[in-house]
């Protein structure tokens, strides 16, 4: 049986370095980054007391005061899902008349009602990891299947995923795919006590890299099948081509060294997507910052291109790791890339560690060009969470 081809039609972006996907793409190429003091919350405690915040929230523009009343993750994604939707040039009406489903990548979920009632008083608003899902539902007519997805820092390529496979499976006409988090105290004190939190800038590759810049944002992706793209006289973007997902369970936080994981996750995605590493000129890097994350992923990278040569950036530098979010605003910028054939730059890398330094991977130190039809998306999680997305030309 042949599998219909999806399509990516709308994607929209609401990160610290820009609302919008123009904004956010125009900013990776201009070297503008998002690091501040953190505002939201009491940091006078910590070594790092810097992150990449939104610093001033957009407003819905169809349901303004609804939306101000629910939590700040809703807050940030749902600007993002109206930006992907006006993109794929859906209305409400069109949402009524198809079947249009929803997949929510995050890793702390809507987490600021449960915050306030820790630290002041219980709150009236939803919380958790499904509340996101359930505070959309509010907002939109979805009549397809809706999945919340808690893999950490892998949690946005799994929403986009499962879109894919819903959208095979006849299951949806259209499906909504979209990673997000709000910075917050809980996963500040966590990472600032795993010392995995850089004091000043986020520098991944670079050998005076000294760990991760915590951010908040959220990506949305509008994905269909081709036909049904057709049909409506829609624009694609960009072809979902392929993933590649396993666990290694190598350590609670700590990536194995070997790459093992990371490097099946790669293959299997090729595999599904019918490609050879050569045919991939670029790859956007989970590329933390942290040192045993980059060494792993460099080591990755070098191995499934052995035979080829590949272009590497991380925009972790310019807009933070934005957990649930990261990958699924790292998908965008490769439908961008691909669009416009610039390959986005690793902010902060000034000289390549030696442990990351492979004879077959060009770092991306300023905006590079590339031809290539397709291109690779990695993101990794804790507990050992390996992930690849494969996007392609239209």
């Amino acid at each position: 049986m042949t599998l219909s081809e999806v399509v990516i039609s709308g994607i929209g972006v609401n990160a610290s370095i820009g609302q919008g996907a123009d904004r956010c793409w125009e900013g990776l190429l201009t070297g503008r980054t998002g690091i501040g003091k953190v505002r939201s919350f009491d940091v006078s405690g910590h070594r790092n007391q810097f992150a990449c915040e939104i610093q001033a929230l957009p407003r819905s523009a169809t349901y303004p005061d609804k939306v101000a009343a629910m939590g700040r993750t809703t807050q940030i994604v749902v600007p993002a899902v109206e930006e992907a939707l006006q993109d794929a040039q859906i209305t409400m009406d069109d949402c009524k008349r198809l079947r249009v489903g929803l997949c929510v990548g995050t890793t702390m979920g809507e987490i600021e009602p449960l915050e306030q009632t820790l630290h002041t008083a219980p709150s009236a608003k939803l919380g958790g990891p499904r509340a996101i899902a359930d505070n959309l539902r509010q907002l939109l007519p979805l009549a397809g299947p809706v999945w919340t997805f808690t893999n950490a820092c892998a949690a946005g390529n799994f929403a986009i995923a499962r879109c894919m496979d819903e959208l095979r499976a006849g299951r949806a006409d259209l499906m909504i795919a979209a990673g997000v988090d709000a910075l917050s105290w809980i996963a500040f004190t966590g990472f600032s006590s795993l010392r995995a939190m850089s004091p000043g800038r986020c520098r991944p590759f670079d050998q005076e890299r000294q760990g991760l810049i915590l951010g908040e944002g959220a990506g949305v992706l509008v994905l269909e099948t081709k036909a049904q793209a057709a049909e409506r006289q829609a624009r694609a973007r960009a072809s979902l081509l392929g993933y590649g997902f396993n666990g290694d369970a190598h350590h609670i936080t700590q990536p194995d060294p070997e790459a093992k994981g990371a490097i099946r996750a790669m293959r299997t995605a090729m595999a599904m997507a019918g490609i050879r590493p050569a045919q991939i000129d670029y790859v956007s890097a989970h590329g933390t910052g942290t040192a045993a994350n980059d060494a792993m992923e460099a080591r990755a990278i070098s191995t499934v291109f052995e035979d080829s040569h590949v272009q590497v950036s991380s925009i972790k530098g310019h807009l933070g790791h934005t957990l649930g979010a990261a990958s699924a605003i790292e998908a965008i910028m490769c439908v961008k890339a691909l669009e416009t054939g610039i390959r986005p730059p690793t902010l902060h890398l000034e000289q390549v560690d030696p442990a990351c330094q492979e004879a077959n991977i060009e770092y991306i130190r300023s905006p590079g060009t590339g031809s290539a039809a397709y291109i690779m998306s990695n993101s990794y999680a804790f507990g050992g969470i390996n992930s690849s997305i494969i996007l392609g030309k239209q």
